[in-house]
């Protein structure tokens, strides 16, 4: 093993993770994870693939993979681009037109000219169908009109059932205010609710909750996902791996902050009351990440 797996490997274990958990948390196979430990590079594609596998893992793990990079260069591979500037600049390309190309050129007037055509004859007809359509609906305007007038002379009044659709309607019209006043309550509710990013350092993010007296936290797997949550004494509410579409909820209104750990972020949709965390640092950029809750609701005065 070189000194790198073994950094990684410690890191791991120190984070009571198997390799399945660690497989869960960066979608990394469990056999190049292990040839991480072991140093053998061979059996994965590619040497830019190697230096990516040991970024996810670090982080995953918690560690700084910059700074692993720079103390453990001799043991991780280097990446080279082919200039492709070089490659191509004693290439003679073609400039002479292709045969097709030039026969297309000499028939372009006559497809033109036969477009040109068509469009007149399109145009025409468009304006025929709508003279023939506007004629049809005069026509039957005139009909409709003349039954509304010999269906008025015959029309009974019915007071009664008018009296009673009134009623039915105000009725219904009462109910649907009284709806709407309880959906505005509600959403002004859930409006007053402030979720802040205050700020990030490295891979951890600080978010600020106001405006609102209960604070409820959930935690959604899109992916198995792995997590670890404490609370302001560091104490864990949770750890392990979320499974696909599982849910983790926790009321943390007597919490003045809560510390999320995730391994791989694309994978972990965050909610507070409902409305979902915008994660302030790329997921797809920085998969594992930690995300602090700090509750900042004002105190209510005795």
């Amino acid at each position: 093993m070189t000194e790198l797996g073994i950094r990684l490997k410690e890191a791991r274990e120190e984070k009571a993770m198997s390799l399945d958990d660690l497989q869960a948390a960066t979608k990394i196979q469990k056999r190049y994870l292990t040839a991480l430990e072991e140093g053998n590079y061979d059996i994965i594609p590619g040497k830019f693939y190697v230096r990516a596998f040991i970024k996810q893992y670090a982080e995953a793990v918690g560690l700084d993979a910059d700074q692993l990079f720079e103390e453990h260069k001799k043991d991780i591979p280097n990446t080279y681009h082919d200039d492709v500037s070089e490659k191509i600049s004693g290439m003679n390309l073609q400039k002479e037109m292709p045969k097709p190309a030039s026969k297309a050129l000499e028939l372009l007037p006559t497809i033109l000219v036969i477009l040109g055509v068509i469009v007149v004859i399109a145009i025409v007809y468009a304006i025929i169908q709508f003279a023939n359509h506007k004629n049809s609906d005069d026509h039957n305007a005139a009909s409709q009109k003349s039954i509304t007038q010999s269906e008025s002379k015959y029309e009974i009044p019915k007071d009664s059932t008018l009296k009673e659709n009134q009623n039915n309607s105000s009725e219904k019209e009462t109910d649907t205010k009284k709806e709407t006043k309880k959906d505005k309550k509600e959403e002004n509710d859930s409006d007053k609710l402030e979720i802040k990013a205050a700020g990030t350092e490295g891979s951890l993010t600080t978010y600020e909750v106001s405006g609102t007296d209960k604070i409820e936290l959930e935690l959604k797997a899109l992916d198995s996902s792995w997590i670890r949550v404490r609370d302001e004494n560091s104490s864990s509410l949770k750890e392990g791996t979320l499974k696909k579409d599982e849910t983790y909820k926790k009321d943390i209104t007597d919490q003045k902050q809560v510390d999320i750990r995730t391994g791989y972020a694309p994978n972990l949709k965050i909610k507070i009351n409902g409305k979902v965390l915008s994660y302030e640092l790329d997921p797809k950029k920085v998969m594992a990440q930690t995300i602090k809750i700090v509750n900042k609701k004002e105190e209510k005065s005795s």
